[in-house]
């Protein structure tokens, strides 16, 4: 490459205090196998590519020019073929994606991570048609109407009139949702129940505050208007629930909720809940300690924390481990996926136990570096999670060379799932991505064995998050593939795209 130094070379020639001629500096990648520019001269004499490929067998990387076709953003090189054919390669478009386009406001999050976007009246009427909705909860969510004085019964039954509670000896601990919707937010909280719930003045259900103040609306009365009372609605829906009293709190119609215990209540016997889901984003919902060691901080409000122990306790989450190339990006795009609670970067489909980064990188282990997802079915259910997955990386078979190999690849397309109905939506998600690609795909599909997944270090979980310093929002499915999901031409990398870079000696090559 001619006018190419690496670090050795350069330490020799300052030993000989040479002349040092126009030249590029590289420094050996042992993760990718390639050299990374590392300084230029600037003199504008020639470009440079920002990675040379070393590896036996890559040598058709580059092009004539002698330079490499990269990643968009410069992170990952690609192994170059026909410039149009890599254009069309690994362009999968799941259909739920192909007929929306994203206009930015598809999504509305709450403080707490639900999703407000107001739904449609046609989607509230035919939610309110669903069975367990009583007439009088229609009365009061769709018509403004009230209960009755000292009958504080929810929708779906549960009892907390004064002579009722009284009876228990308790108070139930749990949340209250709107009685109608797809996708209810929680409103209140037994926590912000006040103590005047056990007195047999208390004609209505009443709270002190909302759990979030942006999941209800205060609708203020027209100065003109006889009733001067403040409504309060559902964010979500725009149903009517009660009203706010400022100081004297919230006077809530509780035929309009459900509830949701934190625990079975002995003796209930109807009390089915309904549509209890999570957050849409798990990214805002709250943790289980505001910040560890951190004494400056407040601790968790009870009526959040009391929100995380039900919603944690009804959905049933489901694990699913998937690799796409680098886990660092992998993971960051997963993240903001809705309804992923949580990701772990790790290794899987190797022999060796407890591997290190360093064994992997060896390519002697089998390992492939993974994403562990743990995601909540009702919000983000299997298919389309897998949908994702496709859509964010090349899993034709044309690409999988390299360290992108079926079976042995360190970057390779594949999926590891906990039971075998995973196993056949993914195999029936795959089928479709390769009918629309018309070609063969390397992605594997196995079931996870015992200790079949490895944490990475700690320094590789949430790499890009921690790097970039920027703070991770979840992005609405249409949102995310047309940011994650659309492959964008390669560039040729070139000393005029890059700024000269120091060493860094955690930098693992990507």
């Amino acid at each position: 490459y001619g006018h190419v130094l690496l670090d050795d070379e350069l330490e020799n020639r300052d030993q000989q205090s040479t002349a040092l001629p126009s030249a590029f500096r590289y420094k050996y990648i042992k993760a990718s196998g390639m050299l990374k520019l590392v300084e230029g001269p600037n003199n504008g004499s020639r470009e440079a590519p920002k990675y040379i490929p070393v590896q036996r067998g890559m040598e058709n990387v580059l092009v004539s020019n002698g330079w490499s076709f990269l990643d968009p953003d410069e992170s990952e090189p690609i192994s170059a073929f026909d410039l149009d054919a890599a254009n069309e390669e690994g362009q999968y478009k799941p259909k739920w994606g192909l007929s929306k386009i994203c206009d930015g406001s598809s999504v509305k999050l709450s403080s707490l991570g639900y999703n407000l976007q107001r739904q449609s009246y046609e989607d509230i009427i035919e939610a309110s048609r669903r069975v367990g909705v009583t007439s009088q909860a229609k009365k009061v969510l769709l018509e403004g109407g009230t209960d009755q004085p000292n009958i504080q019964l929810t929708n779906n039954g549960y009892d907390f009139s004064a002579g009722t509670l009284q009876s228990k000896s308790f108070l139930p601990e749990g949340i209250f949702m709107c009685a109608i919707g797809f996708g209810s937010v929680p409103l209140f909280s037994t926590a912000d129940l006040p103590p005047s719930i056990l007195s047999a003045s208390a004609g209505w259900l009443s709270f002190e505050r909302p759990i979030a103040d942006d999941h209800v609306e205060l609708i203020h009365p027209d100065k003109l208007d006889l009733d001067q009372r403040i409504e309060v609605v559902d964010a979500r829906t725009g149903c009517h629930v009660g009203h706010y009293f400022g100081s004297d709190g919230f006077c809530i119609n509780a035929s309009a909720l459900n509830f949701v215990p934190l625990e079975k209540i002995s003796g209930d016997h109807s009390k089915e809940c309904m549509d209890v889901i999570g957050p849409f984003s798990w990214r805002s919902f709250p943790e289980d300690v505001a910040v560890k060691n951190d004494s400056k901080q407040p601790a968790i409000i009870p009526s959040h924390e009391m929100l995380r122990k039900v919603i944690l306790s009804k959905v049933e989450k489901e694990e699913i481990i998937l690799g796409a190339g680098c886990f660092w990006h992998v993971e960051f795009a997963l993240r903001r996926i809705p309804g992923v609670i949580d990701t772990v970067a790790g290794y899987a489909g190797g022999t060796l136990p407890y591997p290190t980064y360093k064994d992997i990188c060896s390519g002697t282990t089998g390992h492939a570096e993974v994403v562990k997802v743990v995601f909540d079915p009702t919000v983000c259910d299997t298919g389309k999670l897998i949908d994702c997955w496709l859509a964010m990386h090349d899993p034709t078979v044309v690409r999988a060379h390299g360290k992108r190999a079926r079976e042995t690849g360190q970057y390779r397309s594949c999926a590891f799932v906990s039971n075998e109905k995973m196993k056949k939506i993914a195999s029936d998600t795959m089928k479709t991505c390769q009918q629309q690609l018309g070609k063969e795909l390397s992605s594997e599909v196995k079931l996870l064995t015992t200790n079949g997944f490895w944490a990475a270090e700690e320094r590789h979980q949430r790499h890009d998050e921690r790097r970039r310093s920027v703070e991770l929002y979840t992005l609405s499915f249409e949102q995310w593939l047309l940011k994650y999901g659309r492959r964008s031409a390669p560039v040729t990398g070139s000393s005029e795209s890059i700024r000269a870079e120091h060493f860094d000696d955690l930098d693992d090559g990507m």
